[in-house]
């Protein structure tokens, strides 16, 4: 199965987070979506079953659950990325670009990010500064990541008229 990196046409990164996850007992994509449930991304939760094997936040940062998510080293998952972007919204943006830095999920966080500055503006502001704080980053080819409407959930036009959007985030 081909990697994320691979679809995005980038190399994998060492990464000393993904070794600390292990380390607690996370070894797959599919135990990062588990634990992302589990702290709150509920509309995934049918799909994946909430971990029992959460190591709190202080081991794992809900802004290194979004790294993890968004590893380039992970088979390439839309459901991962797609829990990612709803996570965000309990992050702090610098401490969260920061963590994207370092483990190099710049490019990924920002597609997100872009999406939501036009379909969360209530939250405008957060993704906004997000952006700043990432930087210019290469576009990504459409296709490979999730189209944005996989990170809100939407109505469709009811007879009052056009429905409504809203980004998919944690209570």
């Amino acid at each position: 199965m081909a990697t994320l990196a691979q679809e995005l046409g980038e190399t994998t990164h060492c990464s000393a987070l993904l070794r600390n996850a292990r380390f607690v007992g996370l070894n797959s994509t599919d135990d990062f979506i588990r634990l992302a449930v589990a702290r709150g991304c509920y509309h995934y939760g049918p799909g994946y079953l909430p971990s029992k094997n959460d190591p709190g936040l202080a081991v794992i940062s809900n802004e290194e659950l979004v790294a993890l998510l968004l590893l380039g080293s992970n088979e390439y998952e839309p459901f991962a990325i797609r829990c990612a972007a709803q996570l965000i919204c309990s992050c702090e943006a610098k401490s969260l670009a920061m963590v994207a830095r370092r483990e190099r999920v710049e490019r990924s966080l920002a597609y997100i990010a872009k999406a939501a500055c036009k379909y969360d503006t209530n939250r405008a502001g957060f993704w906004t500064q997000l952006l700043d704080y990432l930087g210019e980053q290469a576009p990504i080819p459409e296709g490979i990541m999730p189209h944005w409407s996989r990170f809100v959930s939407q109505t469709g036009v009811t007879r009052k008229g056009q429905g409504s959007i809203s980004w998919l985030k944690c209570p």
